[in-house]
């Protein structure tokens, strides 16, 4: 028994620990990346609190499946912005990580970013990933992105644009806005918009513009779905859906809210109008279902005041007598 334990804990200390190693200094990285001629994989995360990042690390990056993947293709980079500042070293580490999310536009953690030596964005994920497998689809993607843009660099002009918009435009949505080092270079190339790629580059500003006003609404849920609805015949794409999605979730909360304040029926179907604004934010397959749920909920509006208190609820008006 004893020469087993000791076995055990020899073979502890020779075996190599399945743990890759993370830099947290892009620019380092970035350097050394060149040196090894290596892309760098970058992880936007929240350590300590963002649940999906945590188990993205259990189940991808911390087997040695993904040390053993890794080793030959990436220079790997954790940006962390934890609750616990001490958890990357203090607050000025916290701040440059903070400053590196805004460079990035990093909409969502975890953010996985596949980045060449040069900075160009390559491919990548957001959100969780369940398992090794699951995680080596996109990434294997970033790396044939980064060959591309390698082959790219022998061609000229509208052509070169052209091979690298091929890239831009593979980048997953959620990246694409990451990716203005690589939209700027296709734009120098192409003056002509041969690819579109001035559309796009204004469309991003447009989202830009969106996100400041929205943070000037505030809590106002009025003011964000105006600036929404004027947004909205601008932008395309994954953007659009985006924003319908938004637009959605904000006529959700006034809906809930109008309804919470009726007190008398005609003050219920006073929102029918609202409520019917939600179809314009689901896809056209959809339409039919949530416009009989919304005749189903509206059909009964002494239903929807039930359960108010006494002395919320007033009698609606009565017809007048012929």
């Amino acid at each position: 028994m004893f020469k087993n334990l000791l076995l055990a804990g020899l073979a502890a200390l020779v075996m190599p620990a399945f743990a890759a190693e993370w830099m947290t200094d892009l620019a380092a990285a970035q350097t050394k990346a060149a040196a090894e001629n290596k892309a760098v994989l970058v992880d936007f995360t929240g350590s300590d609190w963002c649940g999906y990042c945590i188990r993205l690390k259990k189940a991808v990056f911390d087997t040695p499946e993904f040390e053993a993947y890794a080793a030959d293709k990436f220079v790997l980079v954790e940006v962390d912005v934890p609750r616990d500042v001490n958890r990357v070293g203090g607050a000025e580490n916290y701040a440059r990580n903070e400053a590196l999310c805004r460079e990035f536009q990093i909409s969502g953690f975890p953010t996985i970013m596949v980045l060449n030596a040069t900075g160009d964005v390559l491919g990548g994920f957001v959100g969780g990933q369940p398992n090794m497998q699951a995680a080596m689809a996109p990434l294997n993607a970033a790396l044939e992105n980064g060959k591309k843009i390698e082959a790219a660099a022998a061609l000229q002009g509208v052509e070169k644009a052209k091979a690298l918009m091929e890239v831009y435009s593979s980048l997953p949505a959620d990246l694409q806005n990451s990716a203005d080092k690589l939209a700027k270079q296709i734009a120098e190339l192409d003056t002509e918009n041969a690819t579109g790629i001035q559309s796009k580059m204004q469309e991003g500003e447009t989202m830009k513009e969106l996100e400041s006003k929205l943070q000037q609404c505030g809590r106002n849920p009025e003011a964000a779905l105006a600036v929404v609805n004027e947004t909205l015949p601008k932008v395309s794409g994954a953007n659009r859906e985006m924003l319908l999605q938004l637009k959605g979730a904000i006529l959700n909360a006034l809906v809930n809210k109008a309804l919470s304040k009726a007190k008398t029926e005609a003050e219920v179907m006073a929102v029918k109008p609202l409520a019917e604004q939600l179809l314009d934010c689901v896809p056209a397959d959809q339409r039919a279902a949530v416009a009989a749920e919304i005749e189903k909920v509206f059909a009964n509006p002494a239903a929807i005041l039930k359960g108010k208190p006494a002395d919320e609820v007033k009698a609606a008006p009565s017809a007048p007598q012929k």
